[in-house]
């Protein structure tokens, strides 16, 4: 620890020179593996069918992609490509889209002057946040916390968009070294007491906790960030302990959809950073670590800081129609998606971002369906309509035959005849008809063996038997009956020469 403390002594004597050349040093490098496409929020406006995407697009460094075309992304629910009709990208500044960050500084006795040197981490610190405030504009809003021994929670700026106000704020702020000012003498951040450590976690939880209850006055902006500086030391040493606070921790702000941003830092003991890691990880966002020898490039990277968010892309894409491959959800008309933005980079890198369980309204059948399918059934109908009139009129073709043939007087068959009926009377009067079948039937109608176009006769008005020579009529229910030689029946042998009147219809049977 004392040559931790000889050595920072050394970096700050040359401080006043080296903090001006502070930002033109490249940045600490991002702790996301190779990652460079992170999809932030998804939001969907059913009245307009827009799909709205907030994505973090980087460069090799972690910056943000200077430019992003239509032609380099595609956008995918549950695998299937969607079909978008139009597509804008914007940054989130060009935008002016409304944003909402709490800054948590560490203003523990680790991060003050060391030994009556002139610069601290502390001051470094403030100067980088101070860099964030001036990026900050419009409608955003900004407060700034800070945490020490003995104090997880002490505000330094509330909730405001009084940037120059709140600039000046952090510039003029002075911890105290303890609870109780000048009664515990701390040097080079080791605490003589246990109570006195700093507690990072708690003071995430209050930070975040803080952000909840303010959230109506953050209600404006959809993207809410809390930005970490620390060095994570925590009483607790065990780190799978911590960790399982962690998680404890951010599931309860779970619906508060922050991100956090944490930059690791620490003089002496590295051990607690990764705890740093692992919030951001678990908030989809971003952790930057600043390594002991590059103490001046920490207003640097604050600035990388605040560029990353104010860069972050804006893709609304117009969809000409809902996707309909999504997961249903019970008792809800809405099906759940998870969307995949793919980019294809300057560089010539391949990129994917991913957003589970997004939740768009299930598609209704498009005009277009519904008419191509009315079409359709109403071809069919009428198809099926000309195929029932053709066969009507086919079958009553067929059933008027006898009639034209009876109109037009029927030849003789060749073979054999067993009688025939010669119409003396009605409007077939002239006409014979020959006795072939068994059963010979009269009536108005078509189906009947001899059809008499006569109003006065009934649909089936008679009929005629031969059995073994012997020939028999009866009437079938008929209006008029039968009458025969002038006599009223209802059955009756014929004999030759026998005058049968049907209605107004007169026939006279023949043998030969």
């Amino acid at each position: 620890m004392a040559y931790i403390i000889r050595r920072h002594r050394r970096i700050f004597a040359w401080s006043t020179l080296v903090v001006m050349a502070a930002s033109l040093l490249p940045p600490a490098s991002f702790a996301e593996s190779e990652k460079r496409l992170f999809v932030d929020l998804v939001n969907f406006e059913p009245s307009t069918l827009t799909l709205t995407i907030n994505a973090d697009i980087l460069d090799p460094q972690g910056e943000p992609m200077p430019k992003i075309e239509e032609g380099d992304l595609e956008i995918l629910a549950n695998g299937q490509p969607l079909k978008i009709a139009k597509m804008e990208i914007d940054t989130a500044d060009k935008a002016k889209e409304p944003i909402a960050i709490c800054v948590l500084m560490n203003a523990s006795a680790s991060y003050q002057t060391q030994g009556g040197e002139a610069h601290s981490t502390y001051d470094q610190v403030k100067e980088g946040v101070g860099r964030l405030i001036k990026t900050m504009s419009d409608d955003d809003k900004i407060a700034v916390l800070r945490y020490r021994e003995g104090a997880v929670h002490e505000v330094v700026y509330a909730w405001a968009s009084n940037f120059n106000q709140a600039k000046e704020a952090v510039e003029n702020d002075k911890p105290p070294s303890g609870p109780e000012e000048g009664n515990e003498q701390i040097q080079g951040g080791i605490q003589k007491q246990k109570t006195l450590s700093p507690e990072s976690l708690t003071a995430v939880d209050k930070a975040l906790n803080y952000m909840a209850e303010n959230a109506e006055k953050l209600s404006q902006a959809r993207r809410k960030y809390l930005i970490v500086m620390s060095d994570g030391k925590n009483r607790e040493t065990d780190v799978a302990k911590l960790q399982n606070r962690i998680k404890d921790i951010l599931e309860r702000y779970s619906d508060q959809q922050i991100r956090v941003y944490t930059i690791g830092f620490t003089a002496d003991d590295p051990k607690y950073l990764p705890l740093l890691q692992t919030i951001a990880n678990n908030t989809e966002g971003l952790y930057k670590r600043i390594d002991t020898d590059k103490f001046i490039t920490i207003p640097g990277v604050w600035d990388g800081v605040a560029r990353r968010i104010k860069k972050q892309y804006i893709i609304r894409a117009k969809l000409a129609e809902l996707p309909d491959n999504g997961d249903p959800i019970k008792g809800k008309e809405e099906l759940k998606y998870t969307i995949v933005l793919k980019a294809k980079l300057k560089d010539g890198a391949k990129e994917e971002g991913v957003k589970n369980d997004v939740r768009l309204p299930a598609p209704a059948l498009p005009w277009k369906v519904w008419l191509k399918w009315a079409g359709i059934i109403i071809v069919g109908l009428l198809s099926l309509t000309l195929v029932i009139v053709f066969f009507v009129w086919m079958s009553r073709r067929k059933g008027n035959a006898p009639v034209e043939q009876a109109q037009s007087g029927p030849s003789k068959p060749e073979g054999p005849h067993r009688g025939r009926l010669m119409c003396v009377a009605g409007p077939l009067a002239g006409n014979e008809f020959y006795l072939i079948d068994d059963v010979t039937t009269l009536g108005r109608i078509k189906g009947n063996t001899i059809v008499l176009p006569d109003a006065s006769v009934s649909s089936r008005h008679a009929a005629l038997k031969i059995d073994q020579m012997r020939y028999e009529i009866a009437d079938l229910n008929s209006q008029n009956k039968v009458l025969v030689n002038g006599q009223q029946v209802h059955k009756v042998f014929l004999k030759d020469g026998d005058r049968i009147k049907l209605g107004d219809s007169e026939l006279q049977f023949w043998l030969k």
